[in-house]
C-alpha cells in the first residue's frame, strides 16, 4: 500500500511539472534576456581633428556643443579663421570622449566610435502575445519602448512615427533547464 501511495504522488508530481509556458512566464523570460543582452541601436562618431563650418555645419555644431555641455565629449579648438570673401568661418577642432560616455560606447577606434543611439527595454504591463508552435518552441512578440540617449542627434530615426518597436522572441524548452529564450 505504502508503494503504490508512493507512486501515485510521484507521478502526480511529474504531472504537475508541465512543459506548458504562461504569457507571465514568457514576459518574465524576455524581460531577463533584455537585460542580459541589451537591444539598441548605433551608429558611427567621429574623433579627433574635425573641420567644421559654422553655418554649412550647423546642426553637427550643434550637437557637438550638447554632447561637450553633457560633458560626455571634450571639445578643444585648435584653430579658428574666417573663409575669404565668405559669411562662413571655419573651426578646426579636436574631439575626444570622457569617462561619461562610456556606458554609450560599443566599440573604439583610434579616430572613431560606434555609440548606442537608442536603447530598448521591455514596455511595462505589455501585452506578450504569445503562439506555442509545439511543446518545445513558441513564438512571443513584445513591444519595446525606444529611450533616446544623448548621441541620438547623431542619425535620422528609423521608426520616427512610433515611440516603440515590436520584436518577436523564440522561445524553446529543454528538460535540463527549462525555458529559455534563443538568442
Amino acid at each position: 500500500m505504502k508503494k503504490m501511495t508512493l507512486l501515485f504522488l510521484f507521478f502526480g508530481m511529474v504531472a504537475c511539472t508541465s512543459e506548458s509556458l504562461s504569457v507571465k512566464q514568457a514576459s518574465s523570460l524576455i524581460n531577463n534576456h533584455i537585460e542580459e543582452y541589451p537591444y539598441f541601436e548605433k551608429a558611427n562618431f567621429k574623433l579627433g581633428e574635425q573641420k567644421i563650418r559654422t553655418k554649412k555645419d550647423a546642426a553637427e555644431w550643434t550637437l557637438l556643443t550638447n554632447l561637450s555641455s553633457q560633458e560626455l565629449i571634450t571639445l578643444q579648438t585648435i584653430d579658428k579663421h574666417k573663409k575669404w570673401l565668405s559669411k562662413d568661418s571655419v573651426l578646426i577642432v579636436n574631439v575626444a570622449l570622457t569617462s561619461k560616455a562610456a556606458p554609450f560606447v560599443i566599440d573604439q577606434k583610434k579616430n572613431s566610435a560606434q555609440v548606442k543611439t537608442f536603447l530598448f527595454t521591455l514596455q511595462e504591463n505589455s501585452d506578450v502575445q504569445l503562439e506555442l508552435n509545439n511543446k518545445t518552441k513558441a513564438t512571443a512578440t513584445a513591444k519595446l519602448i525606444k529611450q533616446p540617449t544623448p548621441f541620438a542627434g547623431l542619425v535620422k530615426d528609423k521608426n520616427a512615427n512610433a515611440e516603440f518597436i515590436t520584436q518577436k522572441f523564440v522561445l524553446k524548452y529543454k528538460k535540463e533547464t527549462g525555458w529559455y529564450v534563443q538568442k
